[in-house]
């Protein structure tokens, strides 16, 4: 038996292994769940593997009856029929047994399922209930259970699938874990260009309820048992004030903590205008009036008024990172830790329990420093150890010791950041490596925290299940947990297609190492001499063939909670495999340019070759970053590298030069917005230069001067034609 089969043999026994569940927070347990004739109801076939959940036999210890009516009451509701009650069906395992442990930790209590035998256990009574009541809205399709707000989501779905294993790794080697819920606009880049082609299933702020609950109830489920959600000027102009986007983040505070998952926000602690986002009232060093900001009056009032804003949150969070920087306008050290202080006294006076913290990043900022102003009670991140070249031990060692607490903020591991270079990302090889990487570095302490960046959402959620079930055990096959993600969406049947599809993207977008996944590495894939293009076009022809398949097949059997069907997940990752299907296409054509010119061709017919191979790739109805789509940005630079060594013009495409102009329009727009004055950018503003490089940049915007929308001014730089419409 090869490996993809015996993978695939042992992912389907698994039928989806949902990762562990160590609970850490409490739900209010005060509401009653005692059947009545007016509360909601549905007739779902409920599964556990192969066997019906109604065959089951409900045990409980000595106190625990009210857990015991109550679970059989969530079962009644959902499937229209009672649990069994055969002494055979104990005998066979199918059992729920519910049991106090005294080894627990008041307040967390546990879920295992091994085997198809489950058990939810509790220190005390309260805790067992609290069990009850997240198995429901974990496996059983209810949201808020025990709680006012309690409902089922997708009453008429006819059939649910919760896995026969759900096992609980008790000593995880990273103890929180949770996904980084970035609320970039997926449909407007750091506020500046509106993609109205991009689908709105990857947006999370445009959910329902319901779907935004099962958002959570997903990365639960695949292993992480904490959320993170960024909270940013930016998504306050996308969607209008930062009331609204509040109103979103404690809705997935509070389904966070019905699921038993703690909650965590991020800030931009010093970034509080731009992005799309105006206000004029923002000041930090008052045009260089001040070397300190803390000195500055308007600064002080800034500050105060945003960290108030954020701190309206602090009730419904268990952690709060304060980032500084890329994005950030303080510029020393002393002004960070001034102004960290006042958003930690404003969180912590409304919740003195808050784990407050500081993301360091890229080591850009001084931990000793921090640690020194605002004592040791302070949990600060570092990034995540990418390369054998790169090491945190000496963070490590300015950190712990001196008795603060350390985590990892994990950034672009698990997929590109979607304002520049946005694609779907499958990268279970890729994580393993910078796993194992930092936990060489335990020695000088384990992180207690780790959380890994999603904002493509639902299309990251293969990456993401590889992280959370790694994060516990990085000893783990990453090939092994890929399959079992495979399964878990689509079942056994259709498994080993899906698994084929991950595996392509991977080869195709990320290769074997960070220096071939990032933009910036020297062989990187999309570039890469090394890229496959007959292996992956012959790949990626039979995947569009399978995924057409499944699509029609709409399976349904998922053990995995998703906020959208089986069907609309697969559409999404199709139009993935069309560009890497027309990326790989191209890059065989381009190598037989390569050959031509070899052979001696003239000038004359490599330039007709090389205009009749050239074809954007398409960005179809995918998320695109200010960047572009980035098989086609590569294609692009690809060309340029081959006509520049053969003397020839480069090819080019009206549709694909009018987007790239249009956003260094809209971006010029968007920081014109800010300013009452007239701004000037410079001929390679757009991006800092790194979207389409520095000549090219250069070149369009001279291009968007000629047409009439930017003007030279007297230092040769430019500014908007009509600048004052957009004051």
């Amino acid at each position: 038996m090869n490996k993809k089969n015996f993978l695939l043999f042992a992912a389907a026994f698994a039928a989806g292994i949902g990762i562990a569940l160590i609970i850490s927070a409490v739900v209010n347990s005060n509401i009653s769940s005692a059947a009545d004739s007016d509360r909601e109801s549905a007739v779902t076939a409920v599964f556990v593997g192969e066997s019906s959940i109604n065959d089951y036999s409900v045990k409980a210890g000595t106190g625990l009856g009210k857990a015991r009516s109550e679970l059989e009451d969530y079962i009644y509701r959902r499937t229209g029929e009672k649990c069994g009650s055969d002494k055979n069906a104990v005998k066979a395992g199918k059992v729920i047994d519910i049991q106090k442990d005294k080894s627990l930790t008041e307040g967390t209590p546990s879920i295992e399922i091994r085997d198809g035998r489950i058990t939810l256990s509790g220190k005390t009574s309260e805790d067992c209930l609290l069990a009850v009541r997240i198995f429901a809205n974990e496996y059983l399709g209810y949201a808020f259970a025990g709680q006012e707000r309690e409902h089922l989501l997708d009453p008429s779905r006819e059939s649910i699938y919760i896995p026969i294993n759900s096992a609980t790794v008790k000593n995880p080697w990273i103890k929180v874990r949770e996904p980084i819920v970035c609320l970039w606009d997926t449909t407007k880049p750091r506020g500046v260009w509106h993609n109205t082609s991009a689908n709105l299933k990857s947006e999370l702020l445009s959910y329902s309820d319901d779907e935004l609950y099962d958002y959570v109830r997903m990365m639960k489920a695949i292993g992480y048992n904490g959320l993170q959600v960024t909270d940013m000027c930016s998504s306050w102009a996308a969607y209008g004030g930062y009331e609204y986007v509040h109103q979103r983040i404690r809705f997935m505070a509070d389904s966070a903590h019905s699921l038993g998952m703690s909650f965590t926000l991020w800030v931009w602690a010093a970034e509080f205008t731009g992005y799309g986002w105006v206000d004029d009232s923002v000041d930090y060093y008052d045009n260089n009036n001040y070397a300190q900001a803390y000195d500055n009056p308007k600064a002080l009032e800034c500050f105060d008024k945003y960290s108030s804003i954020y701190a309206s949150l602090a009730d419904c969070c268990d952690r709060v990172i304060a980032h500084y920087s890329d994005p950030g306008n303080l510029t020393n050290i002393d002004d960070i830790s001034y102004f960290a202080k006042v958003l930690r006294d404003k969180f912590k006076e409304k919740n003195p329990e808050i784990d407050f913290g500081i993301n360091c990043y890229n080591a850009d900022l001084d931990p000793t420093a921090l640690l020194n102003y605002l004592g040791t009670d302070i949990t600060l991140y570092s990034g995540a150890r990418k390369s054998e070249d790169e090491s945190w031990v000496w963070f490590k060692n300015r950190v712990i010791p001196e008795g603060g607490r350390y985590g990892v903020w994990s950034w672009y591991l698990t997929e590109m950041e979607i304002d520049q270079l946005a694609q779907m990302n499958v990268n279970s090889h890729l994580i393993k490596q910078v796993y194992l990487l930092t936990q060489a570095e335990d020695g000088a302490g384990i992180p207690q925290y780790w959380c890994e960046m999603d904002s493509y959402h639902v299309l990251n959620i293969f990456s993401h299940y590889v992280s959370a079930g790694l994060l516990q055990d990085p000893s783990r096959d990453e090939s092994e947990l890929l399959m079992e993600a495979a399964v878990s969406i689509v079942g056994a049947e259709y498994a080993g297609r899906l698994y084929d599809i991950l595996t392509l993207i991977e080869d195709a977008r990320t290769g074997s190492s960070w220096d071939t996944y990032y933009w910036t590495g020297g062989n990187y894939i999309l570039k890469s001499k090394d890229y496959n293009s007959e292996d992956i076009s012959k790949r990626a022809s039979k995947a569009l063939k399978d995924i057409d398949e499944m699509i029609a097949a709409a399976p349904e059997v998922n053990t995995l909670p998703l906020p959208v069907s089986v069907t609309e997940l697969l559409e999404l990752i199709r139009p993935h495999i069309c560009q890497i299907f027309e990326f790989a296409t191209f890059r065989g054509e381009l190598s037989n340019g390569e050959k031509l010119a070899s052979q001696g061709a003239s000038r004359e017919d490599l330039q007709e070759y090389i205009n009749s191979i050239y074809t954007p790739v398409s960005e179809y109805d995918a998320i695109i970053g200010l960047w572009g789509q980035p098989e086609a940005r590569a294609q692009y630079e690809l060309l340029e590298d081959f006509c520049l060594r053969y003397e020839l013009e480069v090819p080019q495409d009206a549709v694909f030069i009018s987007f790239r102009k249009m956003r260094i329009l809209d971006e010029m727009i968007t920081r014109q917005k800010n300013s009452e004055n007239r701004l000037s950018f410079a001929l390679n503003s757009f991006q800092w230069g790194r979207a389409y490089g520095d000549a090219e940049t250069e070149h369009l915007t001279r291009q968007l001067a000629d047409e009439g929308l930017l003007t030279y001014d007297e230092n040769g730089m430019v500014y908007l034609t009509d600048w004052e419409n957009y004051r």
